[in-house]
């Protein structure tokens, strides 16, 4: 393994660690700012990678985040993103697998307006997208990344476990 694929791994790892970190913030503004930083570090990622539909796609959730950021608009956002999915989706055609990213992403967006469990169980989903395309474009930062999201939700669905109220079951959205 070369120097730079060395270095590409540590920024997905970097990304990875941002977002980690972003869920043990209090404050939305703050956990919206790390995702954005995140989103950064992983669209470098992949460019480096030359894959470019992972990259088109963190590129885009960085701006939806940033827009999630600065106003209380989310579900005007969601729904505008749409738009956005179908013209990309066009775009960044390469076959199937091309078009993981854009599914993981749209999905995830959408599953975030569910009750907790469907919210987690999509995250399942969204993380087994990015998964197999990261096999294909040799994101190992981004496998190992996904595989940790997909073992601990899926273990919290399993044990029925919540750090928040169990009797909560109210969608899970960004609050602002």
């Amino acid at each position: 393994m070369n120097f730079g694929l060395i270095f590409i791994q540590i920024l997905g790892l970097a990304a990875w660690l941002l977002i980690l970190l972003s869920y043990h913030r209090k404050d939305t503004d703050m956990i919206l700012v790390f995702h954005i930083l995140a989103a950064t570090l992983f669209a470098i990622h992949y460019l480096f990678l030359d894959a470019y539909s992972g990259f088109v796609i963190c590129t885009f959730e960085m701006i939806r985040d940033y827009l999630y950021y600065k106003t209380d608009k989310d579900k005007y956002i969601f729904l505008f993103s749409t738009f956005f999915y179908v013209a990309v989706g066009i775009f960044i055609y390469g076959g199937l697998l091309s078009l993981f990213p854009l599914f993981a992403s749209f999905l995830d967006g959408f599953f975030l307006t569910k009750k907790k469990k469907i919210a987690v169980l999509g995250s399942i989903i969204v993380y087994i997208l990015w998964f197999v395309y990261d096999i294909f474009v040799k994101s190992y930062a981004g496998m190992f990344a996904d595989l940790v999201v997909i073992i601990s939700n899926s273990l919290i669905l399993f044990f029925n476990y919540n750090i928040y109220d169990q009797k909560d079951d109210k969608p899970v959205t960004v609050k602002h």
